[in-house]
C-alpha cells in the first residue's frame, strides 16, 4: 500500500510537468517552425526581373517569366499582361522546366 502511494504522486508530479511544459510551449508560440514560416514570408523577395516570354509548346502561348531576388523563377500572365509579379499573379517554375520549353523573345 505504501509504494503505491507513492508512485502515485510521482505520476502525478510528473503528468503535471508535462502538462505545464506543453501549455507553456503553446501559449509562447512553442512552434519554432511556424515562426520561421511566418519570418520567411515576411522576408520574401520583393524585387522580380523580367527575364522574358517563354512557352512550354513552339506554337506558344507566351508567358512572362520573371526571377526573384532569391534565384527562383516564376511564370506569370501572357506576355505583356503581368502588372504586378508575385505569388497572386505568377507560380514557381524550375529552370529544368524552363531548359523544356521554348523561348518567344
Amino acid at each position: 500500500m505504501v509504494k503505491r502511494m507513492i508512485a502515485f504522486p510521482a505520476c502525478a508530479l510528473a503528468l503535471l510537468l508535462i502538462v505545464a511544459f506543453v501549455m507553456g510551449a503553446a501559449s509562447t508560440g512553442g512552434g519554432a517552425s511556424v515562426k520561421r514560416d511566418e519570418g520567411a514570408a515576411a522576408l520574401a523577395p520583393a524585387t522580380y526581373t523580367f527575364e522574358g516570354c517563354w512557352a512550354y509548346f513552339p506554337a506558344g502561348p507566351c508567358y512572362d517569366i520573371y526571377r526573384d531576388g532569391a534565384g527562383t523563377y516564376w511564370i506569370c500572365l501572357k506576355c505583356g499582361k503581368t502588372t504586378n509579379p508575385g505569388p497572386s499573379q505568377c507560380k514557381k517554375i524550375t529552370l529544368q522546366q524552363l531548359n523544356r520549353g521554348y523561348w518567344c523573345s
